[in-house]
């Protein structure tokens, strides 16, 4: 996992992998704001982003994810949300296995679960196989918008 701010993304560009700093700086040159929700392609890529608006949930409502093929650049454009996230665990068997219809799977709390609160302006990037829950409420639940970058794992 990775958390950082757009703000400082030019401390970030030499870290992440090429199609990282390609997919952000895609969506950086565009005005999101007139983008409705839904799902939008990457040209010429097998990658893709979401614009999300999501109602943050309690902590109990949600659940720990992975994905097998993709990973994950989560931008939170206005409101704020709490990630659950934990190590990879290679034994931790799903809960409910979405692999093959939509890459995703639903895990049991894992041990050693930490959390992080993401506000405008920040990403975090969850790798292929790591463990993450977002969506938790700080506090109340409330609206949030993000967009989700899609990048598969042949990209990275």
């Amino acid at each position: 996992m990775i958390l950082g701010t757009l703000d400082q993304w030019n401390a970030y560009r030499n870290q992440l992998p090429a199609a990282v700093v390609q997919a952000v700086e895609k969506l950086r040159s565009q005005d999101l704001s007139a983008l409705s929700a839904g799902r939008y392609e990457f040209e010429g890529s097998r990658s893709y982003f979401m614009v999300q608006e999501p109602e943050t949930r309690a902590l109990e409502a949600t659940r720990h994810e992975a994905h097998r093929a993709y990973a994950d650049v989560q931008i939170v454009l206005s409101g704020a949300e709490r990630f659950g996230f934990a190590p990879i665990d290679p034994v931790l068997a799903p809960a409910e296995d979405r692999f093959e219809k939509s890459d995703i799977a639903f895990y049991p709390v894992p041990a050693n679960e930490s959390f992080v609160d993401v506000g405008a302006g920040m990403f975090v990037v969850f790798y292929p196989g790591e463990f993450h829950r977002p969506a938790i409420a700080i506090g109340s639940p409330t609206r949030i918008r993000k967009v989700v970058i899609k990048i598969h794992r042949d990209e990275l």
